[in-house]
């Protein structure tokens, strides 16, 4: 097994719930610059985080963000960092259509 399959073997997916009253496209923006700079100081130190994505719900005034990292306690600690609330998270499996 080479190196990125190992690295991607300990790795799990999290799904970050924020419902976020009063959350705009300008709030959002800047979540996912604060998740961006917080999980690449903790990679960086030696703390694999990634932030995959995040995604606005406007209407329903809601933030999800997708995190992948060791394990829970990992996942929260980059929001943390990032001074970014959270409601819940979740572990979450990442389903691909195969090719045919």
């Amino acid at each position: 097994m080479d190196r990125d399959s190992a690295d991607a073997a300990r790795t799990r997916t999290f799904l970050v719930e924020r419902y976020w009253p009063g959350v705009d496209e300008a709030i959002a923006r800047s979540v996912v610059a604060n998740l961006e700079r917080a999980a690449q100081a903790m990679t960086s130190e030696g703390t694999p985080v990634e932030h995959v994505g995040s995604i606005l719900m406007p209407a329903d005034q809601v933030v999800f963000s997708i995190i992948e990292a060791a394990d829970e306690g990992v996942a929260r600690r980059v929001n943390e960092r990032a001074n970014v609330p959270l409601d819940r998270i979740a572990a979450a499996v990442t389903l691909h259509l195969q090719s045919r």
